[in-house]
């Protein structure tokens, strides 16, 4: 479940290993990032727009109440508590299961922040507005989404051009055709 929160939400990893119950939204299929956890200490999040409230999508939302039921309760209310029911290591995490898990399922050794990359990168592919993936990631602007991600966007966009047209045009585009024939006229420069 960590690792699925963690591609479908872009979370930084201290932001989920200081995840509490009481952040999740449920009426609203949101997770509510307001601390970290890392090298076993607890922090604010890095900046003002760190601190936010992230879109989750039904599946997640139901493998979250499931994962609620199996997980062991804590007095610390941890959404992914070590065995004594503190804040898991990070460096125990990655060792035992991130990247035993890579291993597994024969996916290249990657960092735990590439997962933070592609859920950038497939809001960018699907065409996602950048201010809105902006929030979703916490930055504390859109220029430093787009900096960061924008070798992913497309120089080209058919789809985008076309939409222009038949918004100015209409459907068939003849509009501007007509519009040009009527504003043509012949000179003769020749006398």
């Amino acid at each position: 479940m960590l690792f699925k929160l963690a591609i479908f939400t872009g979370c930084r990893q201290g932001e989920l290993l200081g995840l509490k119950w009481t952040d999740v939204l449920w009426t609203t299929s949101q997770i509510y990032i307001k601390r970290t956890f890392n090298k076993k200490a607890w922090y604010n999040p890095k900046t003002k727009t760190s601190i936010r409230k992230i879109d989750m999508g039904p599946s997640v939302l139901a493998d979250l109440k499931q994962w609620q039921r199996e997980c062991p309760k804590t007095e610390l209310d941890l959404i992914f508590p070590n065995r004594d029911g503190g804040p898991m290591d990070q460096s125990h995490m990655l060792n035992r299961f991130f990247f035993p898990a890579l291993k597994k399922a024969g996916i290249p050794r990657i960092r735990f922040h590439d997962l933070r990359h592609t859920f950038a990168s497939l809001l960018i592919d699907q065409g996602e507005n950048i201010k809105y993936i902006q929030t979703q990631l916490g930055h504390s602007t859109p220029s430093v989404t787009l900096n960061t991600y924008a070798h992913l966007l497309k120089p080209v966009n058919q789809k985008a051009a076309s939409r222009l047209e038949k918004m100015v045009l209409g459907e068939s585009g003849d509009q501007m055709e007509t519009r040009s024939k009527k504003r043509l006229t012949c000179v003769n420069v020749n006398p």
